[in-house]
């Protein structure tokens, strides 16, 4: 039976992930969190689950996301070398990407001007693959699911169910940058089982169909018998990028069709969970 360490898990990822592994007869579960003793763990560890971080939504000072994002995670890692961690998975996000424009990103591709945030969870993505552990880093988009949250496309949903006008760049663009909540836990759970002890993989999740966002908008306008005027912006959009998503599949990723996931979400919304 794997042993399975979970930071953080109160989070809204860590609360979904926790969740998923009780059910896994297979994984053990531990959770360590920012207040936890370290020193008080005795036990070594299969696996670290490394979902913890504050985001660029807080708008925190910068001594903030570097104590939460980049100290901490000198800590963890040194947490996985004390306790014989094979493996570390790491939920990055794709902000790191900058201001880049261009039609795919990869795992390659450039950063151009990531804000704070995007740049202490870069330097935490350094601290972990400098460490000798192998890892599987995440990078990952707006992930939604479950509840009401705040991110692109509830902030999306929420103008179109109100009426509003809504401005858009990029609207005859593809989009695949969502990643529900229940496809990333499935597929957390499929690294947690690899067995290659070795491998090492920054892996960039989005979905794995692209649909033009003026599909997405219109879907969304249909659904919410909504009013709403939908305009492309003429001006502005310099950020724009798909997920290249290929790597993640050949290790047994899979989501959701688009529409799948919006329907989820306009039920959610319908029902104010938040």
């Amino acid at each position: 039976m794997k042993k399975i360490i979970l930071f953080s898990p109160n989070g809204y990822i860590g609360g979904y992930i926790k969740a998923r592994v009780l059910k896994e007869k297979q994984l053990q579960l531990y959770t360590v969190t920012r207040d936890s003793n370290l020193s008080e763990y005795r036990d070594n560890y299969d696996v670290m689950v490394y979902s913890a971080g504050i985001t660029s939504a807080r708008n925190e000072k910068a001594g903030k996301y570097v104590e939460d994002n980049v100290v901490t995670a000198v800590s963890m890692v040194n947490f996985c070398q004390e306790h014989s961690v094979k493996r570390i998975i790491y939920l990055s996000t794709d902000e790191i990407y900058g201001m880049t424009n261009v039609e795919v990103v990869t795992d390659k591709s450039v950063m151009v001007n990531p804000n704070l945030y995007a740049t202490t969870k870069y330097l935490a993505e350094k601290i972990i693959i400098e460490s000798g552990i192998p890892y599987f880093i995440l990078r990952l988009p707006g992930v939604v699911g479950g509840i009401w949250g705040k991110n692109f496309m509830y902030s999306l949903m929420e103008r179109i169910g109100s009426g509003e006008t809504v401005e858009l760049y990029n609207m005859d663009k593809e989009f695949n940058n969502i990643v529900d909540v229940d496809d990333l836990t499935e597929f957390i759970m499929l690294l947690c089982s690899y067995e290659d002890s070795g491998r090492s993989e920054i892996l960039l999740l989005g979905n794995t169909e692209k649909r033009k966002l003026k599909e997405i908008v219109y879907y969304i306008k249909e659904l919410s018998h909504s009013s709403s005027k939908i305009c492309n912006a003429k001006v502005g959009g310099q950020r724009y990028f798909t997920l290249d998503v290929a790597k993640a599949i050949e290790y047994g990723y899979s989501s959701k069709e688009i529409e799948t996931i919006i329907g989820e979400l306009y039920q959610i919304q319908k029902r104010g969970v938040f």
